[in-house]
């Protein structure tokens, strides 16, 4: 028996839009017995100095080309470094990084196992939600069994389950897989996987589940996705084959 299995993609976002809107001058000062503003406008185009015993902020430099505020503001105990304006849009960017896969001959005796991967970016969405879809690789009117209950790899019995984790090497589990990796670090991204999918040597697979998820805005998180693939005497012989997609859903 042979298998294969094609993993794609799928982007979906829906974005909340706010209108800020600046009025050209201000009217009044903001002072406090230790804060003083002296002029309500912070960015470029600012002609006056504004500070306090404990705190200096410098008006930003407008230069031709350049309308961003430009230079650095200091006190004793503070530092402000400014430059040029981020954007505001949000930003969703998921990646499938491996797109076919093919696990060989199945065993009766023997897990077969392999890996996708996929990354995930995202900037002032506040968070996402990476989902997997599709039916278990069939051969005609066959489908092997998803494994509906998270559980380990058992020789012998039909199942075919995934996790996100490094599953390591026991007497009955496959060495595959990586845990989530944080780009540039777990300082800046904080992509985790789903609960049902993050233990390590138990498996799962359910279509419709979320595999893997970002509380907040996030940087890059590169997930592995760990294929395991059981037969059994009465699997059906022939070659499997199958198509999965990730959803990427923005939470606002």
């Amino acid at each position: 028996m042979d298998m294969k299995l094609r993993v794609g993609l799928v982007i979906f976002g829906v974005l909340i839009i706010g209108v800020l809107i600046r009025h050209p001058q201000a009217l009044a000062q903001g002072t406090s017995s230790g804060y003083r503003i002296d002029e309500s406008y912070i960015g470029p185009g600012g002609s006056l100095e504004s500070g306090s015993t404990g705190y200096k902020l410098e008006p930003g430099q407008q230069t031709t080309g350049n309308p961003g505020g430009v230079g650095d503001s200091s006190s004793t105990n503070y530092t402000a470094q400014s430059g040029n304006t981020t954007t505001s849009d949000p930003r969703l960017v998921c990646v499938v990084n491996s797109g076919s896969l093919n696990f060989g001959a199945l065993s009766t005796s023997l897990v077969v196992s392999s890996v996708a991967s996929f990354s995930v970016l995202n900037y002032t969405s506040y968070g996402y939600v990476a989902t997997i879809l599709g039916s278990t690789p069939s051969n005609g009117s066959h489908n092997l069994d998803a494994m509906s209950s998270t559980g380990p790899s058992v020789a012998g019995t039909e199942q075919f389950g995934i996790n996100l984790r490094d599953n390591g090497p026991l007497l009955t589990d496959p060495d595959v897989g990586a845990d989530p990796l944080q780009v540039p670090s777990g300082s800046f991204s904080y992509g985790v996987a789903a609960g049902g999918y993050n233990t390590v040597n138990q498996y799962r697979y359910v279509a419709g589940e979320t595999i893997a998820s970002g509380p907040k805005s996030s940087g890059q998180t590169d997930y592995t996705i760990s294929y395991i693939i059981n037969a059994s005497t009465i699997t059906p012989g022939g070659q499997y084959s199958g198509n999965q997609t990730i959803l990427c859903t923005g939470t606002y």
